[in-house]
């Protein structure tokens, strides 16, 4: 991994694996929850389908498989954002002394707002699964309030950079090394 020319490594903190897990099991709370809902459509249709077999336009619930990729993307942009290399930030000074840690900040942050991003996932799925079944009941403050949080989170990190950041003597130095 790097950061411009410096070279980094990844360290994989305990909170990270929280994070990881908690994700993974949010992940597989939405693929349960699409089957489930799949199962409890195919059992309408066929209850609707012995009550009256004149009836053709029963609900299709495939549509719904969507959100498992919507989440697969959601967890691949954030392994795709750990993992590549990132370009020198302008805004920030970072040297070698710092870089390590710029990049357990940028990491972490990144791992904490997949969380709130797959439970908006989530979230979109339970209202289109109420849509379907004609529940329209779709206002929720669960989107917003993963939006608040993520900015929240980003807001912190970005907070956390700036005090990694050098003295004033030390970017007279890195400016004048430049």
């Amino acid at each position: 991994m790097r950061i411009g020319e410096i070279k980094v490594k990844r360290n994989y903190r305990i909170s990270q694996m929280v994070l990881d897990m908690v994700a993974l099991i949010i992940f597989i709370v939405i693929i349960q929850c699409t089957f489930s809902f799949g199962a409890f459509i195919d059992s309408q249709n066929k209850l609707i389908h012995s009550v009256n077999n004149e009836i053709t336009s029963l609900v299709v619930w495939q549509w719904n498989l969507i959100w498992i990729f919507v989440a697969v993307g959601v967890i691949a942009a954030s392994l795709l954002m750990i993992y590549l290399p990132r370009k020198m930030p302008k805004k920030y000074i970072v040297n070698k002394d710092n870089a390590q840690n710029y990049s357990d900040i940028v990491i972490t942050a990144i791992t904490c707002v997949r969380v709130p991003a797959l439970l908006a996932v989530f979230e979109c799925m339970c209202i289109h699964q109420s849509v379907m079944v004609s529940q329209y009941n779709v206002f929720t403050l669960q989107i917003p309030l993963d939006i608040i949080v993520s900015l929240i989170i980003i807001r912190f990190s970005l907070h956390r950079v700036r005090l990694i950041q050098p003295k004033k003597e030390e970017k007279e130095i890195t400016l004048k090394e430049d």
